[in-house]
């Protein structure tokens, strides 16, 4: 073939080339050298800084043209105008997106098949998650106490909620709804022999009493931290049942007698004891 100049060769169209196609290229490692490289060669491992500049410039990733677009980087038309970057453009269900950390392998996990966003997606006790504001943390997950606060990044574990209250007004918690206690409350028996055998859990809101016989008493210990609340409802008075008695362990007064079915008392543990705060008991 005759010598010709670079620019006298037929231009190849660039979309969709083979790897194993050539460029000429001239080696200057040593003293210059004309050599050649394929395009797998050349852009599997380019060892120099890589610029796009432009107006409305766009570096794509994906299967194929306008189909499973991965990755896509689009600049600004001007410099005042604004560009993106976008995970899967097409929107179709095959581009997953995770984000790993040193101990998780999805601390970001998007899947585009099931619309899920997970943070944590395999469940890394090392992995916390948090939201700040202008003051400091809005939303706050620990994954390794399983807890969450909203305005506080502070938790313990002991609760799986955490508020803080607003610094001006002292309001932790503002529902635009009713507030309901969906668990299922404990059902409390009570034994015939004056001591107390009856427990009332300290780890349900509510407590329900059945006494079946005389003399029938419940024992309520010490609360397990300060405003704790609890609220006992007599359930059943049979079997002749004219009453039945609460003896907490710590107590403004002594006991808590029910002696109708319905009568209920809320307790607060404050300034260690417990001190009835609402509930319609016959005798305290």
């Amino acid at each position: 073939m005759a010598d010709k100049k670079i620019t006298a060769l037929t231009a190849l169209d660039a979309t969709g080339k083979d790897p194993t196609d050539l460029l000429h290229i001239i080696d200057f490692s040593a003293s210059p050298v004309n050599k050649k490289i394929t395009l797998a060669n050349l852009f599997s491992n380019v060892n120099t800084d890589t610029h796009i500049y432009g107006a409305s410039k766009t570096f794509e990733i994906g299967f194929a043209t306008s189909t499973n677009s991965a990755f896509k980087v689009t600049t600004a038309a001007a410099d005042d105008a604004d560009g993106s970057v976008i995970i899967n453009d097409d929107g179709n269900a095959f581009t997953d997106f995770t984000v790993k950390s040193l101990s998780s392998d999805g601390a970001i996990k998007v899947d585009a098949g099931t619309d899920d966003v997970t943070i944590n997606s395999d469940s890394h006790a090392n992995v916390d998650f948090t939201v700040n504001s202008d003051n400091g943390v809005n939303i706050y997950a620990d994954g390794g106490l399983e807890c969450v606060g909203i305005g506080t990044g502070t938790v313990d574990g002991t609760a799986t909620l955490t508020v803080a209250k607003d610094a001006t007004t002292g309001i932790a918690l503002d529902l635009q709804g009713s507030l309901q206690l969906s668990e299922t409350p404990q059902v409390a028996v009570g034994t015939a022999d004056g001591t107390g055998t009856g427990v009332i859990s300290l780890t349900t809101s509510v407590t329900h009493l059945t006494a079946d016989a005389s003399n029938i008493h419940f024992d309520l210990a010490n609360g397990t931290q300060e405003g704790q609340i609890k609220i006992v409802i007599c359930k059943a008075l049979t079997n002749g049942a004219a009453s039945c008695t609460i003896t907490p362990a710590t107590y403004t007064a002594t006991t808590i007698i029910f002696d109708a079915v319905g009568e209920a008392a809320t307790l607060m543990w404050s300034n260690s004891q417990w001190n009835m705060i609402g509930g319609s008991t016959g005798t305290a």
